[in-house]
């Protein structure tokens, strides 16, 4: 009954539309430099997916040593 009533809420949004014009002229940092996020991301995998292998060789390797004596 004496609560205070709430008031819309104000932001600033500016739309952003695609112009193939403006993008020529100011180039394509944004692009490359998601490509270069996305390498840095998959390239810790890809070796952690390499040791990952080597060890399991290594083990298999031990295992037919151990298995001859």
């Amino acid at each position: 009954m004496f609560h205070k009533l709430p008031k819309h809420r104000k932001f600033d949004y500016t739309p952003l539309f695609y112009d193939p014009e403006k993008e020529e002229r100011e180039g394509h940092p944004r692009i490359q430099f998601r490509h270069l996020r996305h390498k840095r991301k998959t390239r810790p995998y890809i070796w952690l997916i390499a040791l990952l292998a080597f060890v399991i060789y290594l083990l298999i390797m031990l295992s037919k040593i151990a298995s001859n004596y």
